[in-house]
């Protein structure tokens, strides 16, 4: 529940941060992986940690993987932020649970492992239900920031899969030590191919700084906390944990951004959690 509440938080100010902010794409994302060399490494040192998956060399390969995947769903993120209301885009947010059902399905369907029939026929009929609430039947197509959420929805499922899958041998600093190297050395690349607008990160408004600062340090309490949880308690069950997400996230767009969604937006968003329950039912 904590998890959820401070994800809905850092959501909402992270959304005024990219309001606010003109920096380009790539740039706005070069703000926050600093942060993940100082803490984890001083978690490191000052713990006396080694980091066992130093010389896994396919490993480091799957965490590059995450790393550039992540890259370039935060720059899909921003862009979609940019032009699109939150509650616009409430019915799609548990979008990346239903991949994760989808995805695991695929993969594990022939082992101990897999998800149910009956799971994979519930999420059909569930992804289907989110089209009809929100597909405009005069023009029959989505909107291109929709579309481009529900991409971001799938690349956030194949991190979540590809980190539990590592969690199988290695633990959450681990990770998070390549992780926050590989992140930073690809930002600060496409930082330099940007040379001429890194000037930029130091004339924002003070708004800028303070949302962005805000939204990184409630984001990284939530991080550890998420990285805990699936470590802890498996990735199925750190979704089924996280769907209390819903009431916090309508409170923080209330309060945070004055964004009120409509009734037909909770209706759906509210089925679609219903549904994810009964996909665990049977699970």
């Amino acid at each position: 529940m904590l998890s959820a509440l401070l994800w809905s938080i850092t959501d909402s100010i992270w959304k005024k941060a990219v309001l606010v902010s003109t920096l380009p794409q790539a740039l706005f994302a070069t703000f926050w992986p600093i942060w993940w060399i100082v803490i984890v490494y001083s978690i490191i040192i000052f713990t006396g940690q080694s980091i066992a998956m130093l010389w896994d060399y396919k490993t480091i390969l799957l965490v590059l993987s995450i790393a550039i995947i992540s890259f370039i769903n935060t720059n899909l993120y921003i862009k979609v932020y940019k032009d699109t209301k939150l509650s616009e885009l409430l019915p799609y947010k548990n979008l990346d649970k239903i991949f994760i059902v989808l995805l695991w399905f695929i993969l594990f369907y022939w082992t101990k492992n897999s998800t149910s029939l009956t799971t994979f026929i519930i999420t059909l009929l569930t992804i289907f239900i989110i089209i009809w609430f929100n597909l405009d039947r005069k023009k029959i197509k989505l909107s291109k920031s929709i579309l481009l959420f529900i991409l971001v929805k799938v690349l956030e499922a194949t991190i979540t899969l590809l980190v539990w899958y590592i969690f199988l041998k290695y633990t959450t600093v681990d990770y998070i030590a390549i992780e926050a190297i590989m992140f930073f050395s690809i930002t600060l690349i496409v930082a330099l191919l940007q040379w001429y607008n890194l000037k930029l990160l130091f004339t924002q408004k003070k708004e800028f700084y303070k949302y962005r600062i805000w939204a990184l340090a409630i984001w990284w309490t939530w991080f550890l906390i998420w990285l805990y949880i699936i470590e802890t308690s498996w990735v199925l069950i750190a979704t089924l944990i996280s769907f209390v997400w819903l009431v916090f996230q309508i409170l923080s767009m209330k309060f945070i951004l004055n964004d009120t969604p409509e009734k037909k937006q909770i209706l759906l968003a509210t089925i679609v959690m219903i549904m994810i329950w009964i996909w665990y039912y049977f699970k």
